[in-house]
């Protein structure tokens, strides 16, 4: 990224000739994160400010961090910029600028390390910088060190508010949702929500209860010096995220639901830092109960709640195992493929051609099994499967506030696109599948801050 100024500009005299007219030498400034003590990769939305104002290019979308762990800027001297984080970067918030600096003359590299654990004296704030000399002539470097902390990440997160609920939820939320979703911005009295759903036209009255359980304080508790449970906490997650999961509970049927996690600062996604994620482990509904919980998949000693059967367990093994197979056969067909390429000798040639057929004619056998070992785990997984988590994903996914759905069954990345969500497969090599075998993850939609 880089700043609009050129490094010299040029204007046309009255007598025609070109005056050339120098313009005070540019900056760089760099802010690196390095987040590797919760998520080396952590998305993080960003909007730059400089000089009081945002980059034109911020002014309505952020931009994020994702493999790059870097925002490079070139400034003039005596430029300040700052940076707002997380859910502060939404155009309507943006009331913490952090990490502050007053560039002079130098280059100036700003390092910004998150750390764990509670450590409340920790500020947004730079102190005094290393120099370094640099290979500019007359140039230095400015090195800063800062962290990022529990409390840090509390300050860029939005504390919600009753009032802006209403602005804030889908004009088709009914009373009775938008009511109660703004009771739990006043500040509920102990950790649950009773809503009381009318009856109506397409369904009967129902009584809702969601309890927000113990779970929802710790990583806050661990990472914090003070943020309340019922008035710290819960007010960090978007309105919206509440409103999908009360509207989409009661059209599923459910009477009783169990959420564990909403804001948190220093564990998991970017979607719960920003307080746009909710974490689900409990449905109860039409006398029936279910805990959220697959992990007897591929952990022997893990709950067995009958979400997985022993021949499920059985076949999940073998269509892995076919998987890994096929793989191998990949590798090898592509390798032999090379040295068929390679090849000047035209005996040596047939022999390799050879090889690759029966590569390819393997590989189209494996590809055969792998169909079928994949629709037996999945036609008993599916068998097992139960109404209430299908009802109820199934409503949320076509809730307009809705983004992403995560739970031991299915992983849909992409609601609001045409592909299927996906069977939660728990592969080693995918730990977003891994993480969420037992719960359900919501995040809501909002390209403002994400």
């Amino acid at each position: 990224m880089t700043g609009p100024a050129p490094d010299a500009s040029c204007t046309l005299s009255p007598e025609g000739a070109v005056t050339t007219v120098l313009v005070g030498a540019k900056c760089r400034l760099t802010y690196e994160f390095d987040t590797k003590a919760t998520h080396a990769g952590l998305v993080l939305p960003y909007v730059v400010s400089l000089d009081g104002q945002v980059l034109p290019e911020h002014v309505q979308k952020p931009g994020a961090l994702r493999d790059k762990r870097k925002i490079e800027l070139v400034v003039n001297p005596g430029s300040k910029v700052a940076l707002f984080l997380n859910s502060d970067v939404h155009p309507n918030h943006r009331r913490n600028p952090v990490y502050a600096v007053q560039v002079g003359n130098n280059d100036v590299h700003v390092k910004i390390t998150e750390r764990t654990g509670r450590i409340g004296h920790e500020q947004a704030t730079l102190k005094q910088p290393a120099c370094r000399s640099t290979s500019t002539p007359g140039k230095r470097l400015e090195v800063y060190e800062a962290a990022l902390t529990g409390d840090i990440w509390m300050q860029v997160s939005h504390l919600y508010t009753a009032a802006e609920t209403d602005a804030l939820l889908p004009p088709d939320t009914t009373p009775t949702v938008r009511a109660a979703v703004r009771s739990i911005y006043v500040g509920l009295a102990r950790p649950e929500l009773i809503v009381h759903f009318p009856a109506s036209d397409a369904a009967p009255k129902l009584t809702l209860r969601v309890e927000f359980r113990a779970e929802m304080q710790e990583n806050v508790r661990l990472n914090t010096t003070h943020c309340p449970w019922l008035t710290g906490i819960l007010p960090r997650t978007h309105p919206c995220a509440f409103a999908a999961l009360l509207s989409e509970a009661h059209a599923a049927g459910l009477t009783s639901v169990a959420v564990t996690s909403g804001w948190r600062p220093s564990f998991g996604s970017i979607a719960h830092r920003a307080g746009l994620g909710l974490d689900i482990t409990y449905l109860e509904g039409g006398e029936k109960r279910v805990f959220l919980n697959r992990a007897f998949l591929i952990k022997a000693g893990a709950p067995r709640n009958g979400n997985v059967s022993e021949r499920e367990k059985t076949l999940w093994k073998d269509y892995q195992e076919v998987k890994m197979v096929l793989a191998t056969a990949e590798k090898e067909l592509k390798a032999a493929q090379g040295r068929l390429k390679k090849n000047r000798d035209p005996e040596r040639g047939a022999e390799l051609a050879r090889e690759v057929a029966t590569y390819e004619n393997r590989i189209d056998s494996l590809k055969k099994r792998e169909i079928v070992a994949s629709k037996t785990w999945n036609d008993e997984r599916d068998r097992n499967e139960p109404g209430l988590i299908r009802k109820l994903r199934d409503q949320l996914g076509r809730n307009k506030s809705v983004k992403q759905l995560f739970d031991p069954w299915y992983m849909d990345a992409n609601t609001g696109d045409d592909i299927p969500p996906a069977p939660n497969e728990q592969r080693e090599t995918n730990q977003n599948e891994r993480t969420h075998n037992n719960h359900l993850h919501i995040t809501v939609l909002e390209p403002k801050i994400l």
